[in-house]
């Protein structure tokens, strides 16, 4: 067994690929974004043709995510496929990203290189564990404030005005 499964036996490999259906196609997702009733994001975008697509096909906007690196361990990170999926979205949709983000410098810099927002799982996670409700707004709040300070310290008053001239290229 390699998965937990709240409530029934730990899933093996097999169990967790029978949950992946490859036969969804482009046009299974313009059919979701029509009938949802509301936005439609897609996660695991890390190809600029893929976002291109995801956009024509009527999603409303794409995450950028390896999911940890967990499926494939040598796959882009967050951030390399990051600006070649903004540049080929071209503001049509909105851009987000997900993984790495620990800290509010991260979130900064996710906005320098294109994305709308950040997305934080594993500090709000620890946070939750640690002191409940209480816990994951407290990380949260956490990251707003380094998020404050990052742009004090770069000298940019607003999130919205970070790009990758904000950025130290080596």
């Amino acid at each position: 067994p390699i998965a937990l499964n709240p409530g029934g036996a730990p899933l093996t490999t097999e169990q967790i690929f029978a949950m992946h259906d490859p036969t969804l196609t482009w046009d299974d997702v313009h059919t979701f974004a029509e009938a949802a009733g509301m936005p439609l994001l897609l996660k695991g975008i890390l190809r600029p043709d893929d976002a291109a697509r995801a956009v024509d096909v009527g999603a409303a906007g794409v995450i950028v995510s390896n999911h940890g690196g967990r499926q494939l361990d040598t796959v882009l990170t967050g951030a390399e496929a990051l600006p070649p999926v903004v540049e080929a979205v071209d503001g049509r949709a909105a851009v987000l990203v997900d993984g790495g983000i620990r800290r509010g410098w991260d979130v900064a810099k996710a906005l320098c290189l294109g994305a709308d927002a950040a997305l934080v799982g594993r500090p709000v996670l620890w946070g939750l564990a640690r002191d409940g409700a209480a816990g994951a707004q407290a990380v949260l709040e956490q990251l707003v404030a380094e998020l404050d300070s990052t742009l004090a310290l770069l000298g940019c008053p607003r999130a919205e005005d970070l790009d990758a001239s904000f950025l130290v290229r080596r």
